[in-house]
């Protein structure tokens, strides 16, 4: 209870949600439950849906608009800027107004947002018999799928290059972190900035430390399940402190350019298609991404790479993506549940698929990776194992993002970073039990 009283005060200092509503109105005081649905007037029913900014695609407001008309119930759709997202949708559930569906990280990573308490359980719903295995690996939480995702396994994300640089200064991909240092620092010799890297979206940084858990795994076997399992830390971790040194050593050398703390991810294709930056971390998926937004960029000319620092060349893969969960609260689950029904026909899904492109979660569809993931692939070990963002409980790209630029601003040392991680993730253990 002391939590929810907490946490309903630190809501009311944060960003209130913006609608884009998706049929009209918002939940009137004569707004029925959707326990009536079978005898009530569908048309009285409306449901909210939180998501980040872009997190939802243009076909997805085409769906939720077919799915209105065809059962009256309407979607109330709420954005929230993406670095307050976790923040925001954890004090509205702990205030018991969270939304009726969330899109919220998967897999061990959705300890945050305390599923037992938050979350349907939809195990036994008919379209989960149908997701591929690793899609519902993705929903799975403490043994009970919980969400509902869009995407099947992907490579996660990858340092996309321009192959035409590449070429023109007879550089190869780099399999060691001395190999990259030598290929920035030829790059700089020659007037091209090595790496667009968008500090003032902190959470990029906590993506490049995201990547680095296959590499921590392997080099301690057992690692992910000891910190899921609170037996271990982020301090002591060999490979972690490594990777912020090299990283901070790469800013330090200008491989990020002059202008990396200004820089937004928003406009990394316009960088990379300048020609003044020869690479960028993105997902693998990055063309099928740009495709689903209407943009016309000429993937032919990018490949993409391993993150090599500490050596790395394996892959930090996703099984899946986001989910979409049921609030365990709301007062309309059966609505709630109808919608994730209807975006999993068949029909439906082939719409969704057809316009973005993704690796379908579902059997229905056959699978496949776009040219950029396969480029990874090619350019990697061929090792995979889960990314941090997912595999890890209680990890935060934004929040981690923070403090590697405090590193890189020297106010934290790459061990404080790691102390930081720890105590964070200390509390929210002890907040869970």
């Amino acid at each position: 209870m002391m939590r929810k009283k907490k946490a309903a005060s630190t809501l009311a200092a944060l960003m209130l949600f913006t609608g884009i509503v998706t049929g009209c109105a918002s939940k009137g005081t004569d707004e029925v439950s959707s326990e009536n649905l079978g005898t009530t007037d569908k048309n009285n029913v409306t449901i909210s849906l939180s998501a980040a900014a872009d997190w939802l695609k243009p076909v997805d407001k085409e769906i939720i608009e077919d799915f209105t008309k065809e059962t009256g119930i309407k979607v109330d759709v709420q954005i929230i800027p993406t670095d307050q997202y976790a923040s925001v949708l954890k004090a509205k559930l702990a205030s018991g107004e969270g939304p009726d569906l969330s899109i919220i990280w998967a897999q061990a990573n959705a300890a945050q947002f305390q599923p037992q308490d938050n979350f349907v359980d939809l195990s036994g719903e008919e379209w989960v018999g149908r997701m591929t295995d690793a899609a519902k690996k993705n929903s799975t939480y403490n043994e009970q799928v919980i969400g509902w995702g869009p995407e099947g396994e992907n490579a996660g994300w990858g340092l996309m290059y321009n192959k035409k640089i590449f070429e023109q200064y007879n550089l190869q991909v780099p399999k060691t972190y001395a190999e990259f240092t030598a290929l920035c620092d030829k790059l700089l010799q020659n007037g091209i900035t090595p790496v667009y890297e968008p500090l003032k979206d902190s959470w990029h940084s906590g993506v490049w430390f995201a990547l680095m858990g296959p590499a921590g795994e392997n080099a301690s076997s057992g690692l992910f399940q000891n910190l899921n399992d609170n037996k271990a830390t982020f301090e002591g971790v060999t490979t972690f402190d490594i990777f912020l040194n090299q990283y901070k050593e790469a800013y330090n050398k200008g491989y990020f350019g002059k202008d990396a703390l200004s820089n937004t991810y928003d406009k990394h294709m316009v960088a990379m298609e300048s020609g003044k930056y020869a690479m960028t971390m993105v997902p693998a998926n990055e063309d099928v991404q740009s495709k689903a937004k209407g943009e016309t960029y000429d993937f032919s000319k990018y490949g993409m790479m391993s993150a090599p620092f500490v050596d790395n060349q394996a892959l930090a893969v996703y099984d899946g993506s986001l989910i979409r969960v049921v609030n365990k609260n709301s007062k309309n689950i059966d609505a709630a549940k109808e919608y994730l029904n209807y975006i999993s026909r068949v029909d439906v899904l082939k719409k969704f698929y057809d316009f973005t492109g993704l690796n379908p979660s579902f059997t229905d569809l056959p699978q496949k990776q776009g040219e950029i993931e396969k480029s990874l692939r090619a350019n990697s070990n061929g090792s995979v194992n889960t990314i941090m963002e997912t595999g890890i409980k209680f990890w935060d790209n934004t929040v981690v993002g923070n403090y590697v630029i405090e590193l890189l601003l020297d106010s934290k040392t790459s061990t404080d970073v790691l102390k930081a991680i720890d105590n964070d993730r200390l509390k929210l253990f002890s907040a869970a039990e």
